[in-house]
């Protein structure tokens, strides 16, 4: 009688103990860190909280804006945050850097860096900027541009290169010819201003990245693995929901930030799904990865001088989540 009692007390503690550590998935919540502020590119992921994808999946979820100041990677690194969103070339130097962070899908297949020019100019192509102006930021879709220009044969030395902010008026203006942007906002920006653009995606030249990558953190992995797959799914889910109902998209996602331009982010979403539609995404759905995809990535950061070693890319990433035949 005596043990029965003891088994019952212990018993009774760790219920306690297990409801105030919320150890559990069912009895925790989780978060989602977007890498920016709200804004089309996370159409979907506002879609599958609306729709309650997320609570289907038995996770209670709250999704927090990025910023200047609120970095996805060191946020889920540090423990602040569950779940985050970023490029796949910032995870693997974060992978580098020793922090214990792994993908486990991406949704936009194609990194949206590239070049931006008047259509005017005659620019389509990469060879076409020898002796042009080149207005460039460091980093992100610059890195990108040049791992293109050395590709397709275009010395940097032969690119005159003005360093700007992301204030796209000196192209408008023509203080330069080519801008470094991503090919789903600024573009955008321009034809609102009443400007005819191209672009010139690096992706389209074989520099093969991706981003709006899922990424936790392993200890996640290890001890919520139903919660990463539900994650997955229900992105998923809110994705297609919003690629094939656009205009609902929006304006959920106008019921979460209701200072937003409608027409602006009808713009950008238009300009986003192709980069999230390829030959791999309609054989195994949206979300894919490939060990080849990651190594490829590697490749590009490390001849770019932006990873000074490389990595074990198994460690970066899995499909375990992604349901892969």
């Amino acid at each position: 009688m005596r043990w029965s009692r003891f088994a019952a007390v212990v018993l009774l503690v760790a219920c306690v103990t297990l409801m105030l550590t919320g150890s559990t998935s069912a009895n925790r919540k989780f978060t989602l860190r977007l890498p920016w502020i709200i804004n089309s590119q996370f159409a979907g992921v506002y879609v599958a909280l609306d729709k309650g994808f997320f609570a289907e999946e038995g996770i209670d979820l709250e999704v927090r804006p990025g910023g200047i100041d609120k970095n996805s990677i060191t946020l889920v690194a540090a423990g602040a945050d569950d779940f985050g969103l970023h490029d796949a070339g910032s995870l693997i130097m974060a992978r580098r850097q020793g922090m214990p962070l792994k993908a486990v899908a991406a949704f936009f297949q194609k990194h949206p860096g590239g070049l931006m020019m008047l259509k005017s100019s005659g620019i389509t192509q990469p060879k076409d900027l020898i002796g042009k102006r080149l207005g460039y930021q460091e980093g992100g879709p610059f890195t990108l541009v040049k791992a293109m220009f050395e590709k397709e044969g275009v010395p940097l030395n032969k690119v005159k290169l003005v360093s700007v902010k992301y204030d796209i008026s000196p192209l408008l203006t023509g203080q330069i010819d080519a801008m470094t942007v991503y090919v789903t906002s600024e573009p955008v920006t321009a034809e609102e201003k009443g400007f005819e653009v191209t672009t010139i995606l690096p992706y389209d030249y074989g520099i093969k990245t991706f981003s709006e990558v899922l990424f936790t953190r392993d200890k996640i992995i290890a001890e919520h693995p139903d919660v990463v797959r539900g994650m997955v799914r229900a992105l998923r889910r809110g994705w297609e929901y919003a690629i094939n109902n656009r205009e609902e998209a929006i304006e959920i996602l106008s019921k979460y930030d209701k200072t937003i331009d409608k027409k602006r982010e009808m713009g950008q979403l238009v300009r986003e799904i192709p980069l999230m539609i390829t030959e791999d995404t309609k054989k195994h759905g949206l979300g894919f990865m490939s060990r080849e995809g990651w190594s490829q990535v590697q490749e590009i950061f490390y001849a770019q001088g932006q990873l000074d070693k490389k990595i074990d890319i198994d460690t970066v990433f899995t499909t375990e989540f992604l349901g892969l035949k």
